[in-house]
């Protein structure tokens, strides 16, 4: 999917999970891979596990075991627009989408339209949060 032009603009990181081999090295992810692969990582990763960058992470774990509001999900809509806001400055967020699953009231189908910068490319990654199993944004 990705092109050199894209590599260009969105750049190379290592590719998520960590995967090494002698002939090539580390695995590399790059241009849009680059950038779905930062949020995987970021909604993986709670505000205060990385040292010196505390505030790193999607922090929606705070949600956990709340009931479901309208204003509950409005501000995990904020929560989420913030977190890639301050954390990934690749893409900006157009739409994101929240929504209860049919067959499990407790879990939430979250899908978020991204604008990737220096690109014409828009992305959606959908993911789901399970507000009371315990588990918080898991990006599919």
């Amino acid at each position: 999917m990705s092109t050199e032009k894209y590599v260009e603009s969105l750049g190379r990181s290592w590719a998520f999970p960590p995967q090494f081999s002698v002939a090539e090295g580390v695995k590399m992810a790059e241009g849009v891979d680059s950038v779905l692969q930062s949020l995987l990582v970021l909604f993986m990763t709670e505000p205060g596990e990385r040292i010196m960058r505390e505030t790193y992470g999607g922090g929606l774990n705070e949600y956990l075991f709340e009931n479901i509001t309208d204003e509950l999900l409005a501000s995990i809509r904020n929560h989420i627009e913030d977190a890639v806001l301050l954390n990934e400055q690749r893409a900006q967020v157009s739409e994101i989408l929240i929504q209860q699953a049919t067959n499990d009231v407790s879990r939430l189908l979250v899908q978020i339209t991204l604008t990737l910068l220096g690109s014409d490319i828009t992305e959606t990654v959908s993911g789901t949060l399970d507000v009371n199993e315990g588990y918080a944004l898991r990006l599919l």
